[in-house]
Parts: structure tokens; C-alpha cells; sequence
């Protein structure tokens, strides 16, 4: 069995993260596992770069210029455009041999639908995908910010400015529904929250789901002597310390508009003298709003350097406003350090008001700073034990790759029986 996974990138953003954990963890297993993507940034072992498309110049040019001029940030948004790598190329090096099962992470600017639906046809093996926010489901949009089009068919696309009931949002999630609805794809949901939102598609509400956790090397992600990780950092022994970040912290759906209301709520007396730890790219304009000192280590990579963030942390912050996670929750609990979130994404699964964090109400900054300050009150030792043993088992890599290894034999079997 010959496993092929899909990833724009290979480090940038938690989707890629979570592509390179379970590449590696099936790796670890012994499994026949290949990372492919777009733009390889690392050198990690099993990852391949597909070859890029050949244009001559003017097309280039003219690629680049209209790709100057799109309608919306890609972040939010998937165009589903013409890939820019070659799938021609890259199938006509893969010849139908073993038994291949594919797995679509995140895909923008790599695989459009057509593409998807010639590697169903050309690998005739199980396609599994991955739930890492909304755009498998919808007409484009990531996340879908209130809007529930996508529950029946989208069209008149808030994020397109649209009124256009025909427009490129509907256009998209009709070539979806004509190229892969009536396909035998698995979707494999890390949270409760995007299991519900596949049940709720209007796409593939009724295809096959499977519920797995997404991977955390728990050898890396765990309690740490808190004084030698703040030595390590920088950091007041002492003082209170406060972690927040993303891989973006200008992204508006990660919350620090609420996260600094929140902070400017804080007491004083209630909480001494705090100190901000700050991680994640573009982070710079927002140290200077917070009404603590701030420590920006900008954006992080190295697992081990984030591991001691959470480890000299007294509680990490997460303010998001729409995600499927995100990972940094159970990496901080794993490092037993509490987390105070709203009940976005991920969070309900892995928080237990009151016992290893806090949930506050959904955009409520006052609630926010609340958890923050009952939080530091309760005995560290304590609540540092519930948030470890909370998640200790449940991102274990031997044990997710266990899980997908098993999904994808049922997989197969089950097409050579319908063969």
C-alpha cells in the first residue's frame, strides 16, 4: 500500500504542520508514505516536490498580472484556479502499480477540482480527505464567517461582494458537486466541529467519516521545568506570563482585537506584574497595543522552541474567532499549561471549564480576561496535571497512525470488493 498526501506547503500554517505530522507518523509506522506539494520549504525526509507547469514567458506574465488582481486574498478564499504545477507530468511518473491511497490536505494555488478528480481516476484507490477547514465543502471560502450558504448551494458570496446567485462561488461548488459528490471519498474530521460541518454539507453530507485526532509528538510537547525554559526565553522568573500567538497574528478570524480588549481588562491588583509572550508572524503592530510588557519571538518552526513557549507560560491565550483547531490548544495542554479560548473549532473538545482552562463566551473580552484571572489563581500543579492528562493520550503519533493505517485497509478492501 503506497500512501500520497497533498499539501500546498510543507511548513507554513497549521494544515501543513498537520500534513507533516502524519507523513512522518505513518513513516514511523513503516508505512509507504510520500508528502507531495507545490513549494517544498523543508528538508524533511518524504517530501517531493511536484514538478511546476512549463508556460513560455508571456503566459507567465500574464499569469502573474491576473494573479496580481484577484478578487480576494487567498486565505479566505480558494478561485480553484488552474494549478500551477504539471499533473500531466507528475501522473505520467506514477503508473498504476500498488494499491495507492490519496490524502488531500490544504490545497490552494495546487489542486483544483479537475485535478483532484484525475487522481481519483488515475490512482483508482481510496481519496482521503482531510478536514482542516471549510473549503472542501463549500464554493470556496475557508471558513465561512456567518454565512450558511454552503448548506444548500452557494451563490451571492458575501466574501466575493457579491449578489450573483450564478457567480464563481456557485460555479465553483457546482463543478464540486459534478466532479466528485458521486465519488467514494472519505473524509477524515480531527474535531467535533468539522465532523458536524461535513454531516451539515450539502456536498457530502452523506459520505463516510472518520473521527481522528490530528498527531503531536508528545516527547517534545511536554511539562518542562518552567524557570529553565523562561531562563532559556529570557523571561521574568517571577511574573506572571501570558502566551498568545498564531501562525498569523494579523489574521482577523485568530481574535486579537478581542485578545487586547481582553487584556486592557485585566486588574493589576488581580493579576501583578504580567508579562505577554508573543509568537507568529506579523506580530509587530500588535505588540504595541498590548498594556503589558511583550516578549515577540516572531515566527516560530522549531517544535522544541515553541515547546518551551508553552512550558514558561502560565496560561496560553486563544482568542479565535472561526477555526478547525487550532493545534497550538492541545500542544499547550500536552506542555501542561491551561488555555483560555472561546468555543470555537477545536476547543470544547479538549477544555474542561474550569478544570484545565477556561471557555469563555463566544467574542465576550470581558468574559476572556475573567478566565485569564481565575485561572491564575488556582494551584498550578494541579491544573497543570489535568491538562496534560487530558489530551496525554489522544494526539499520541503511534497511535493515529494505527488508526489511518487500519481506515485505509478498510478502504481498499472495500473497493476490491466492489471491483
Amino acid at each position: 500500500m503506497l500512501i500520497n498526501h497533498y499539501s500546498t506547503v510543507d511548513t507554513k500554517g497549521g494544515a501543513a504542520l498537520a500534513a507533516r505530522r502524519l507523513h512522518r507518523a505513518l513513516c514511523e509506522a513503516g508505512a509507504a508514505s510520500t508528502l507531495y506539494v507545490r513549494e517544498k520549504l523543508g528538508q524533511e525526509a518524504g517530501v517531493e516536490r511536484v514538478p511546476p507547469l512549463q508556460e513560455n514567458r508571456f503566459l507567465h506574465r500574464l499569469r502573474r498580472l491576473t494573479r496580481g488582481h484577484r478578487p480576494v486574498p487567498t486565505y479566505t478564499f480558494n478561485l480553484d484556479e488552474r494549478p500551477r504545477i504539471s499533473i500531466d507530468r507528475f501522473l505520467a511518473t506514477h503508473a498504476e502499480g500498488a494499491p495507492t491511497v490519496s490524502v488531500i490536505h490544504w490545497v490552494d494555488d495546487f489542486l483544483d477540482i479537475a485535478s483532484i478528480r484525475r487522481l481519483i481516476d488515475h490512482f483508482r484507490g481510496p481519496l482521503v480527505w482531510m478536514i482542516h477547514d471549510l473549503e472542501p465543502l463549500t464554493g470556496g471560502c475557508h471558513y465561512s464567517f456567518g454565512c450558511q450558504k454552503y448548506l444548500t448551494e452557494c451563490g451571492a458570496c458575501p466574501q466575493l461582494g457579491s449578489a450573483d446567485p450564478h457567480d464563481r462561488a456557485n460555479r465553483n461548488w457546482r463543478r464540486r458537486r459534478d466532479l466528485l459528490a458521486d465519488q467514494k471519498i472519505c473524509f477524515i474530521a480531527p474535531t467535533s466541529w468539522g465532523e458536524a460541518r461535513i454531516r451539515e454539507s450539502s456536498l457530502f453530507g452523506q459520505a463516510r467519516i472518520a473521527r481522528i485526532p490530528l498527531p503531536i509528538d508528545s516527547r517534545i510537547f511536554r511539562p518542562y521545568a518552567r524557570q529553565v525554559a523562561r531562563d532559556l526565553l529570557h523571561l521574568p522568573a517571577a511574573a506572571p506570563v501570558l502566551l498568545c500567538g498564531a501562525s498569523y497574528v494579523d489574521d482577523p478570524r485568530k481574535g486579537m482585537r478581542e485578545l487586547v480588549r481582553a487584556l486592557h481588562l485585566l486588574s493589576p491588583e488581580k493579576c501583578g506584574d504580567l508579562h505577554i509572550l508573543l509568537v507568529g508572524l506579523n506580530g509587530e503592530g500588535w505588540s504595541r497595543e498590548l498594556p503589558w510588557p511583550v516578549h515577540y519571538l516572531g515566527e516560530v518552526f522549531d517544535p522544541l522552541l515553541m515547546a518551551l513557549a508553552y512550558q514558561s507560560a502560565d496560561i496560553f491565550l486563544c482568542p479565535s474567532l472561526a477555526d478547525s483547531g487550532p493545534m497550538m490548544i492541545p500542544e499547550s495542554l500536552l506542555c501542561g499549561t491551561p488555555v483560555v479560548a472561546f468555543p470555537t473549532g477545536g476547543a470544547p473538545d479538549w477544555i474542561e471549564h474550569g478544570v484545565n482552562g477556561y471557555l469563555a463566551r463566544f467574542g465576550d473580552a470581558a468574559d476572556f480576561a475573567a478566565g485569564i484571572e481565575l485561572l491564575l489563581t488556582l494551584d498550578r500543579e494541579i491544573v497543570a496535571r489535568s491538562a496534560r492528562s487530558s489530551v496525554e493520550d489522544l494526539h499520541r503519533p503511534d497511535l493515529i497512525a494505527r488508526q489511518h493505517l487500519q481506515l485505509y485497509r478498510e478502504l481498499l478492501n472495500s473497493d476490491a470488493e466492489h471491483d
